[in-house]
């Protein structure tokens, strides 16, 4: 039997951590991709930071020592910043981007060519209902995931004849570490009238009662099972509802709510 492997990053922990473990119980040799590893033996770790380009390279070399073929590629790594857009500092932003772009980018291409060369595979960005439901206060995140469902689309349509598919599942609230681990911007609190730490706090109240990082993996798990990726998927219920209203509501109805909610 050819062994299947799948190449996870941002895989020390939270989300990243359980679709490496239930890809490591479906069957495949996982890859975790990370600055540091965590205590799971059945994942092979390999030090990585995806904003270094160097160390991307590096890191998909070594894989490929050990295997033939990338089958699985799961685009986890990420982080999250907070705060008014005329206060967030320029380190902070570039941050945001160089981490959920940037980083996504660099890992796509070294999978892009291996897949297409083995004559298939499936590539799977963790993205976020902000891309489609900006939240105020969260302006710099929400352009990194929209950015990257255009990016997941784009080279799925590039890909589609090497039999390579894509597919950005976009995640709302999950309880795991990033809520305490984002970086916030409190500064310009008092010009915006409390609006910022109300808003961002509310948020952060969503995630800490929002799904278990586990029913994320099973929906990816059950993904990479289907014969054909869809180009995105909703993770929820109640949240592909409303990925229904976003389709249905005018633009300027869908902000007008998120502005009362959030704003």
């Amino acid at each position: 039997m050819i062994e299947k492997c799948a190449v996870v990053t941002g895989a020390s922990k939270g989300i990243g951590l359980a679709i490496a473990k239930q890809l490591s119980v479906d069957g495949y040799r996982v890859f975790g991709l990370a600055r540091s590893s965590a205590a799971f033996p059945e994942i092979d770790w390999i030090c990585c930071d995806v904003t270094n380009r160097d160390s991307v390279v590096a890191a998909f070399e070594m894989i490929m020592e050990q295997v033939d073929r990338i089958d699985i590629l799961v685009i986890n790594a990420g982080m999250g910043i907070s705060g008014a857009v005329e206060f967030t500092p320029e380190a902070d932003y570039r941050r945001q981007f160089e981490v959920n772009v940037l980083g996504a980018i660099a890992c796509a291409q070294q999978a892009a060519g291996r897949m297409r060369e083995s004559g298939g595979g499936k590539i799977i960005f963790i993205s976020s209902l902000a891309a489609i439901f900006p939240l105020p206060f969260q302006s710099f995140y929400a352009a990194s995931k929209a950015s990257l469902n255009a990016f997941s689309d784009a080279l799925g349509i590039e890909m589609k004849s090497f039999g390579v598919e894509t597919c950005t599942v976009m995640l709302n609230d999950v309880k795991t570490e990033f809520t305490d681990n984002r970086v916030k911007t409190a500064m310009g609190d008092d010009v915006y009238q409390g609006r910022i730490a109300a808003s961002v706090s509310k948020m952060e109240r969503s995630e800490q009662s929002g799904m278990s990082a586990e029913q994320v993996a099973e929906t990816v798990g059950a993904l990479l099972a289907r014969r054909r990726l869809p180009a995105h998927k909703i993770v929820g219920i109640s949240n592909e509802l409303l990925g229904l209203l976003y389709r249905l509501l005018p633009t300027n109805c869908m902000l007008w709510i998120l502005a009362k909610i959030y704003g």
